[in-house]
């Protein structure tokens, strides 16, 4: 797979690429060729990245910032001994990359040993072979900041002197273009492109008893051509008015709808519960219970870094192990943990993957007006601010903002409440999925209603 320029028609992205180590008189393989000087038995992982980014703030019709950045760096992983030291340095000129590799094999001859910390098994490696994954955008860089910036006041434009009560907009725009070059001692070599755009509005309006509700919107794509050029704002301006009057209500023990674009902070306790690491020090409710039933049947959820078009869409992970659908729960059932290779030799298991790529829960019939409809007494979650779950007990208590509901209609905005129980109790009283996941995101996770939840409130 290795060669003087990578051909990489096979990866994630089509045609001749490779990243230059700018000033080192070639590529990622000069620094190779350094560590190869030093030590015959020293394995390695090296990764050369390059990011563009664009980030432009526009507040009530000003440019309040306006950022264009672009950096090249190097990471290195360095196996001696078993040892592993990280290292990471951003002057790629040729005698800097040569002290640098100098001074971080250096350092890993001083650290402890751990005879857990290896590469990959080559065996598992990506070979290639895998199809366009159809999520970068080369156009991104080259995009006039101007063009973007147009794109921003027209989202704008849509509800300037739309309400008297509107104190401050804020637009924003960003943008990120990522491309990597791997190379690995034990036989990988291969290359890596992705990048998404954001357009968010954010607003703020004059409410009731001093209060000054802020509420927002925003929309990502892969691609700039994708991006939504009306609603945005609107969506936001709508959200925002909606809390104007927010008040606690009575503390109490009601249906809990965790609207979508906050539905998946409430699955993340669970995701760092089946976390290798978290297994290994004992600080995860999940250990041990790899095939039991954890959660309600209604929860299916695959990680699925095949699907192009997708954000997190990979063909390999950080350590060059080729990605693959996998099932995390089927009818509630804990299918798998997230164990790496160092993690499974820790814990004397299988390795499995670093982490989610792109996560995607099955959806039900029902939209979130249909769930509102059929509540009696609900309230509707739409951001969570504030709190923790413990990860060996899985106990939380979160702050909320969101909606009474009764006898199927919103009736009054809530603030000041905390919702609190146990991941794995309040996840078994699941009782509706929703159909209103984000496709754009990398965790698509729909509207959530689980029975019987305690609320604190007046």
């Amino acid at each position: 797979m290795k060669s003087e320029k990578l051909k990489i028609d096979s990866f994630s992205h089509k045609g001749d690429w490779e990243l230059p180590l700018k000033g080192a008189g070639g590529s990622i393989y000069f620094a190779e060729e350094r560590l190869r000087q030093l030590s015959s038995k020293l394995a390695y992982k090296l990764v050369l990245l390059e990011n563009h980014e664009d980030d432009i703030i526009l507040r009530d019709g000003k440019v309040e910032k306006m950022l264009r950045a672009t950096s090249i760096s190097l990471a290195i992983n360095l196996y001696l001994d078993g040892r592993e030291g990280f290292f990471y340095t951003n002057d790629l000129r040729a005698e800097s990359v040569g002290d640098f590799i100098r001074r971080a094999y250096e350092t890993t001859s001083l650290l402890e040993p751990d005879e857990s910390r290896t590469l990959a098994d080559p065996s598992r490696y990506y070979k290639g072979g895998g199809p366009d994954l159809q999520n970068f955008d080369a156009s991104l860089s080259e995009i006039d900041p101007r063009e973007k910036l147009r794109l921003m006041q027209d989202i704008a434009a849509e509800v300037e002197g739309a309400d008297k009560r509107i104190i401050s907009m804020q637009t924003r725009y960003m943008d990120r273009q990522h491309q990597a070059h791997y190379l690995i001692s034990n036989g990988f070599d291969g290359c890596e492109q992705t990048s998404y755009c954001t357009l968010t509005s954010l607003i703020t309006v004059e409410g009731v008893g001093g209060q000054h509700p802020m509420d927002g919107w925003g929309e990502t794509r892969l691609f700039f051509r994708q991006m939504p050029h009306t609603g945005i704002a609107p969506i936001a301006l709508r959200r925002t008015l909606n809390k104007i009057g927010q008040r606690p209500a009575p503390s109490g023990r009601y249906r809990m709808i965790l609207e979508s674009p906050c539905a998946g902070n409430f699955l993340q306790p669970i995701l760092n519960a089946m976390n290798g690491q978290a297994l290994q020090q004992r600080t995860s409710f999940l250990r041990g219970k790899l095939g039991e039933q954890v959660v309600s049947p209604l929860v299916n959820i695959v990680d699925d870094p095949l699907q192009p078009g997708t954000r997190g869409a990979v063909h390999f992970d950080y350590d060059g192990v080729a990605t693959q659908r996998r099932e995390l729960f089927t009818e509630g059932r804990l299918q798998t943990y997230f164990i790496d290779t160092s993690m499974g030799r820790k814990l004397g298991l299988k390795p499995t993957t670093q982490g989610i790529h792109h996560l995607v829960m099955e959806p039900g019939r029902e939209s979130l007006d249909d769930v509102i409809a059929d509540s009696n007494r609900a309230i509707l979650v739409t951001d969570f601010n504030g709190g923790n779950c413990d990860p060996v007990t899985g106990n939380f208590s979160y702050g909320i903002e969101g909606f009474l509901i009764e006898n199927g209609s919103i009736v009054q905005p809530v603030s000041g409440m905390n919702v609190t129980g146990n991941m794995l109790d309040v996840w078994q009283r699941l009782s509706h999925v929703s159909n209103d996941a984000d496709p754009w995101e990398t965790e698509l996770i729909p509207t959530l209603s689980f029975e019987d939840v305690a609320f604190g409130g007046c």
